[in-house]
């Protein structure tokens, strides 16, 4: 054995060669099993609402700023992450009357999250010469969703029916759901279940994301045809569903 391991080494002897497929989802496990964040059963459909809302209303908020954050001729934007925040914070004003402690806490930490994403982003917005600096909401709201996980352990994601970010792929759960919300006859109807993640409960909301008429040059038509990132054209119209917003949150008694 001695020998064959030297001479492995040596490269005279081929190590044996491993069949097994690679690139591919590891088996089992979950995606967060320490949320430093929780809600009573009774708050968790209220919460998982209010969170949704929020990151809504701060794409709405980064859409109507878009031709001044995509204009070339202009380097500093001065739309720093406090500016964002003053604007997000005014949007939403009417989820926070009627707000419970714990739920006011989480939704502070939602707006950190959002506020730091937009300062980290200073340096991408403020480049003059480039009008298309690779920044959208969604890249604002994938990033606000890697911070606040970091704080609170609160899981939210974007998946798509037609993902362009792997972060985007959809879960066997909210694969079910996004397809149920595709169906021509859907209603329009928000989806929350309590569920189990490892040793933990928690609650899943899932709310559909429509295209608004600034998603056509991307989303819309012809299909097939190449958006100015390279990816073909989804073919879809205004209103139809493109994505989902899924947000997990950890459930006390």
């Amino acid at each position: 054995m001695r020998k064959l391991i030297m001479l492995a080494l040596a490269g005279i002897v081929s190590s044996p060669v491993i069949h097994a497929e690679v690139g591919i989802p590891a088996k089992g496990g979950w995606p967060e099993y320490l949320f430093i964040e929780s809600v009573t059963r009774a708050e968790a459909h209220d919460t998982a609402t209010k969170i949704a809302q929020a990151i809504f209303a701060g794409r709405m908020v980064i859409f109507s700023q878009m031709g001044k954050l995509t204009d070339p001729n202009i380097g500093d934007k001065g739309y720093t992450g406090a500016v964002f925040e003053k604007q997000w914070r005014a949007s939403v004003e009417h989820l926070q009357i009627d707000a419970s402690p714990s739920q006011q806490r989480i939704m502070e930490k939602v707006f950190w999250a959002g506020k730091q994403a937009m300062d980290n982003n200073q340096d991408r917005l403020n480049v003059k010469g480039v009008a298309w600096k690779h920044f959208l909401p969604a890249k604002w709201e994938r990033e606000m969703g890697s911070l606040l996980n970091a704080r609170t352990g609160i899981l939210t994601k974007q998946p798509a029916r037609n993902y362009r970010n792997p972060v985007n792929i959809p879960d066997s759960a909210e694969r079910e759901t996004l397809t149920r919300f595709v169906q021509p006859g859907f209603d329009g109807a928000a989806h929350g279940t309590f569920a189990q993640m490892g040793k933990q409960e928690v609650y899943r909301y899932m709310e559909p994301i429509r295209l608004i008429p600034p998603c056509m040059g991307c989303h819309g038509k012809p299909q097939g045809e190449l958006d100015m990132l390279g990816f073909e054209k989804d073919g879809l119209e205004i209103n139809d569903v493109i994505g989902l917003m899924s947000v997990t949150i950890a459930v006390r008694d």
